[in-house]
């Protein structure tokens, strides 16, 4: 409100009249108290795993010595549980190379090639991301006996970290774990890398030192390993090495998937430092093109003329005084690279665009040189090259469909380490492992129980239009991700990590059979299952509460005595037959440990899931009593009646908790029974102190009015939506159950208010009874539209066509859709110019300023932002990241403009509203006609502009700026549908103020809070969201933003993914402010009161989506034993806190403690006579 309009009006109310620390107070008690049910469900629910502190020793073996059995056997003096079978290693990981990326098919470059001249598949094409790895192909045909590929198949979630960490320890994810899927905490239990790092027994004749370890790419390998993967330079140069291995170390941001090259150029650039001997003037001309075929794979220039490749004396340089560039060629002994480009083409433009496959291109060169290097190492030295995930069709991973678990694995040596009788044996042991699996009462899983597969990926992307498949899925050989761990730990002659539940690749010790006492595999298998047997007795013994049935620990342990009693039959005489038998029993032994934990391993405790369930039920019984309460009572008086009684009630329970612990043998740290006591007895006794004092308000009429019947069918509405997590076939489709309900509700909305369409009815009600039909008339026709933007989930698929980013194929917004975009710079601010001036709101000059200007020019911005965007990502190819200079420039336009739109609205729209919030003006009438009057300083009558509706108008200019922001952090699709949202908003908003005067009553609070809820819960849908990992669009990161900043960037996600739920949180209070007059008498005699009902509009809408929640959280504990708890309910669950608790913190905190309190400060200084 302008200084020279204060003045006219003069002075009235001081702020101080109205009080806001009881709305503090109450709103932080009810977010506080969701949140500790939250906590207390998801520590009983969610999967925790025991970490065993133990390691596996070098000089000691995982099972009895055979002559004390008392005592665990002596390894060899070389220190070595196998004997080395390499004594190099170079560990390259193409971050989700899916299988079928790395199978090579003659038939496809027959069938689809430039020159096919077959008809069927003239309409087809070969994919972007097949054929382009040959040289694993080249190399597996020429050298069968050194090398294979594999299927090499993940355990969900299929994120980078959790893989990484299987790939390490050999163990299972837990679903907790996907919650830190972005924030590396450290590893501390045993892996293959702190054996590398570790310094061997001083005893031991193998080797002196700990290994030699060069680490480039991805930096979550130093987020889990800080300690052993740690640049040993500076101790080097400062003599504090102390005589141990050396590192060398360069890890290289991870999280942009917008950036294609900078973490492959890195490890690309320094790779030759490992690989080449230093570069001399008598080197080979072979030698010379190998360097320059190195520098050519580099992208960016400025990534290979880097300060690592400087001499000795500069800070960044690779050399040291004792390792020179010599050593750094010879000494290394494990080399891990980890590229993320393919990834990262994904993320950015999907699988089909044609950017991957010149980065598949890019990654065959760089194997094709890196074998080119081991084979003149005259030393064994192993490649191992895979992908720690797939993809699925749009790019994405997180889940567990089969495109995002079937990585690749590819293993090479310059050594041969298979042979033809060994793979014949592998093939019995197989086949027999097969049929023992199948005589079992607990079948594994059938990925463990069949050694081979079908390449389905491959085949199953070439279809004709009458469903024929063009090409044979090829059959290959199938291994579980952690199988990596035991297979490349005793091919180094390390021990297998204490908890690790892979089992060795049979093809990497088969051949082990000449000149030996026993086969190689069979000792291999020995040593897995002893270790593993080992792990599980000693878990079982640590934890009360390990959650394995006596049955299945029972069948395991009869399982591995009945292979060690033909282990030891096999003592007097040396029999194939008998070995391979033996060796099937071994290996389904921990195949059938393995499939049994993937199903069980959930410590679920009962009792703190159900403290969270009655946590939860009692805040949403607070909320409604508090909504109730406070139509009558300002938070004043229900904090007074209610503070004592949740101060003693909440101490009293929390120690009566804490006290009933060892009674009930309940197994809860002190902390969880101290939240758990606490949350419990302080929400009981809110409700109690609330519900007794409810004596004093007046009774409530029994007579059925048309109110009633529309907020008892929002009630069935929200119901339905309640039951929906019941089955898992509606929980998945969720987003058919929301539209069908919405509508539902809108339809009986629209009945009711045509029912007072009658010739009978006054001319006033039928007027607020047309507006309100209008607006629900709309809302029926924008659901239907916002329904067309769709993505789609696994299990809907093929029945859902995604839309989301303009054509189904495609996982980059199309650039027709981008422009298409530009409409709602047009159309929103229109919108809201619209709905201000049937009270001449429109008129003010915050309005014309901010709506009329300023937001255009901010969702201008945002709007060309996108365009260029998708102008960028579809016309520039593999090249849309890199450092060219266009590519620079469009980058640089594009954060100018980000920045700018933030800016214009945070900078300038939020100070103009916070200045002056009130869209009114004053001018001298020239007709009688007036929304409102008062007397200027001359005596003459004033017309107030936007009197009518002052404290909506001035509330809605608050949601614009946010609105802004919201818009520019959504996809184009995302911006259309936002804008949609805000118009249905903006519509339910007047709907029910309408309907409210059609109907004579002064609250339709419960209907339109139901409403809202399922509005927001279309427009998340709509934004091209799904309750699942891989739906989270990770790309929107960096709007704006040039390099990872994990708290800024995860803020940014945060705001895309649950923009629908914010926008219609801030909406809200519009509830009650909508066409309030800034003469209101209600406010001006009892502003406490009217604040109060501000909020209890709030606790109404925060108690329909903390419902939503419960329920959610309910049926996933009811579900928790479900074939698909861990795929549908659980993350059904995840989602639903940040929902519940978003919207609860930012109407209450944001809208109502910020906004309407500002809003209200002001109106009540205004003197009107």
């Amino acid at each position: 409100m302008s200084t020279h309009l204060r003045t006219e009006l003069g002075a009235g109310q001081t702020a101080n009249a109205l009080r806001v620390r009881a709305h503090w107070a109450v709103s932080l008690l009810l977010v506080s108290l969701s949140a500790a049910g939250f906590w207390l469900f998801a520590r009983g629910f969610l999967l925790s795993r025991m970490v065993l502190p133990d390691q596996s020793l070098p000089e000691i073996l995982p099972f009895s010595d055979p002559v004390n059995g008392s005592v665990p056997a002596a390894a060899a003096a070389d220190c070595e549980w196998y004997p080395a079978k390499f004594e190099r290693a170079i560990v390259l990981v193409i971050d989700a190379m899916r299988v079928d990326f790395a199978t090579w098919s003659d038939e496809l470059n027959s069938t689809f090639g430039k020159s096919t001249s077959n008809p069927v598949a003239n309409n087809l094409q070969l994919k972007p991301y097949h054929n382009r790895l040959p040289a694993i192909a080249v190399l597996s045909k020429a050298r069968p006996d050194q090398s294979m590929l594999y299927r090499f198949r993940a355990d969900p979630p299929t994120t980078t970290l959790q893989r990484l960490k299987g790939l390490t320890t050999g163990q299972l994810p837990t679903f907790i774990d996907a919650g830190s899927s972005f924030s590396s905490s450290a590893i501390d239990e045993d892996n293959w890398l702190k054996a590398l790092r570790r310094p061997p027994p001083s005893d031991c004749s193998s080797m002196n030192r700990s290994r030699n370890v060069v680490f480039l790419g991805d930096d979550t390998w130093t987020g889990l390993f800080p300690d052993d993967l740690s640049d040993t330079r500076v101790a080097e140069m400062n003599g504090t090495e102390h005589g141990a291995g050396w590192a060398r170390v360069r890890p290289f941001p991870s999280f942009n998937v917008w950036d294609l090259d900078t973490v492959d150029d890195g490890l690309l650039s320094r790779l030759p430092m490992f690989l080449l001997p230093p570069e001399s003037k008598d080197q080979s001309q072979e030698l010379h093109k190998e360097r320059s075929q190195w520098k050519e794979l580099v992208k960016q220039p400025h990534m290979w003329n880097h300060a690592d490749f400087g001499n000795t004396s500069q800070a960044n340089s690779m050399t040291s005084d004792k390792v020179g560039p010599a050593q750094l060629y010879n000494d290394w002994d494990v080399i891990i690279a980890h590229g993320l480009g393919v990834d990262h083409c994904g993320h950015r433009f999907g699988p089909e665009h044609s950017a991957i496959s010149h980065k598949l291109t890019q990654m065959n060169q760089a194997i094709e040189l890196i074998v080119s290097a081991i084979d003149r190492d005259k030393r064994p030295t192993a490649l191992y090259v895979f992908g720690d995930h797939g993809m699925d069709p749009k790019g994405d991973h997180g889940g567990d469909s089969p495109r995002e678990v079937d990585a690749g694995l590819w293993i090479y040596s310059n050594k041969k380490w298979r042979n033809k009788k060994g793979n014949e044996r592998v093939n019995r042991v197989l086949e027999n492992a097969k049929k023992l699996s199948m005589s079992l009462s607990s079948l594994p899983d059938e990925d463990l129980r069949e050694g081979w597969w079908q390449n389905t990926h491959l085949s199953d992307d070439y279809i004709s239009a009458q469903g024929e498949y063009l090409l044979k899925a090829p059959q290959m050989r199938s291994v579980s991700q952690i199988d990596l761990v035991s297979t490349l730990s005793l091919s180094l002659g390390l021990p297998i990590p204490f908890n690790n539940l892979g089992t060795v690749i049979p093809e990497m010790f088969a051949a082990d059979d000449d000149g030996r006492t026993e086969w190689g595999l069979l000792y291999a298998l020995r040593l897995n299952a002893a270790q593993m047997l080992r792990y599980i007795e000693k878990y079982v013994s640590n934890s009360r509460s390990h959650g394995f049935a006596d049955e299945a620990l029972r069948l395991w342990r009869i399982m591995y005595e009945r292979a060690e009693v033909g282990y030891r039959e096999l003592a007097d005489s040396k029999n194939a037959s008998l070995e391979e038998k033996v060796a099937a029993e071994y290996l389904v032994f921990m195949r059938l440990v393995l499939s049994s934990l993937r199903q069980m391993w959930a410590q679920f405790d009962l009792m703190l899931i159900l403290a969270g369930l009655l946590t939860l039920l009692l805040s949403i019984a607070a909320l409604v009593i508090l909504y109730i309460q406070a139509r009558q009572k300002s938070l004043d008086k229900i904090l007074a009646c209610s503070a004592r009684a949740c101060i003693g009630g909440g101490i009293a329970s929390a120690v009566l908790s804490r006290a009933l612990v060892p009674v009930l043998a309940l197994h809860w740290s002190t902390f969880e029974a101290t939240v758990a006591g606490l949350a419990v007895g302080t929400a009981a006794s809110f409700c109690i102190a609330l519900a007794l004092g409810a004596r004093e308000t007046p009774a409530i009429e029994l007579a059925i009015t048309a109110a009633k019947v529309l907020n008892m069918v929002a009630a069935v509405a929200g119901i339905i939506h309640l039951l929906a997590f019941s089955s898992n076939s509606f929980t998945f489709n969720e987003d058919s159950v929301v539209l069908y309900t919405v509508q539902t509700l809108v339809v009986v909305t629209a009945a009711l208010a045509a029912g007072s369409l009658a010739p009978s009815v006054s001319k006033a009600k039928r007027a607020g009874a047309t507006r309100a039909l209008v607006c629900m008339l709309a809302i029926l026709v924008i659901n239907r539209g916002m329904r067309y933007s769709t993505v789609c989930r696994e299990e809907q698929l093929p029945g859902c066509k995604p839309t989301f980013y303009g054509a189904p194929s495609v996982s980059i917004s199309t650039i027709p859709l981008a422009a298409a975009n530009v409409l709602m710079v047009w159309l929103i601010p229109s919108v809201v110019l619209y709905a201000l001036r049937r009270s001449h709101s429109d008129r003010a000059m915050v309005v014309r300023l901010w709506v009329s200007i300023g937001m255009r020019v901010s969702m201008g911005m945002a709007a060309v932002y996108w365009i260029l965007d998708s102008i960028d990502s579809q016309t520039k190819g593999a090249d849309a990241a890199s450092a060219s200079g266009d590519a620079a420039n469009w980058s640089d336009l594009r954060m100018a403009l980000a920045r700018m739109a933030v800016g214009i609205a945070l900078g300038g729209g939020l100070a103009a509203w916070y200045a002056s919030p009130f869209c009114i003006d004053i001018k001298l009438p020239d007709t009688s006609a007036a929304s409102g009057k008062s007397k200027s300083k001359s005596g003459k009558a004033a017309i107030i502009l936007g009197y009518g509706n002052a404290y909506g108008a001035a509330y809605l200019m608050f949601v614009t700026v946010v609105f802004c922001v919201l818009y520019l952090l959504q996809q184009p699709m995302g911006g259309i549908m936002l804008s949609l949202l805000f118009i249905e908003l903006l519509l339910c908003a007047e709907a029910f103020d309408a309907l409210k005067d059609a109907l004579e009553v002064t609250s339709l609070l419960p209907a339109q809070a139901v409403m809202m809820g399922l509005l927001s819960y279309m427009g998340y849908f709509a934004t091209g969201h799904q309750f699942t990992l891989v739906s989270i669009q990770w790309s929107t990161a960096f709007v704006g933003v040039r390099e990872m900043q994990l708290v800024l960037c995860g803020i940014i996600v945060a705001l895309n993914t649950l923009g629908a739920f914010i926008l219609a949180a801030l909406c809200m209070p519009l509830s009650v402010l909508w066409n309030e007059s800034l003469g209101s008498r209600v406010l001006r005699l009892a502003p406490n009161n009217y604040l109060s009902r501000v909020t209890g509009s709030g606790a109404a809408y925060m108690a329909y989506h903390m419902a939503i929640s419960t329920s959610s959280a309910a049926c996933a504990a009811w579900f928790r034993r479900h074939l698909m708890v861990w795929k549908i309910f659980a993350p059904r669950f995840m989602f639903s806190v940040p929902v519940a608790l978003v919207s609860g913190a930012i109407v209450l905190f944001v809208a109502v403690g910020l906004a309407v309190v500002h809003i209200l400060r002001l109106g009540l200084e205004v003197n009107l006579h």
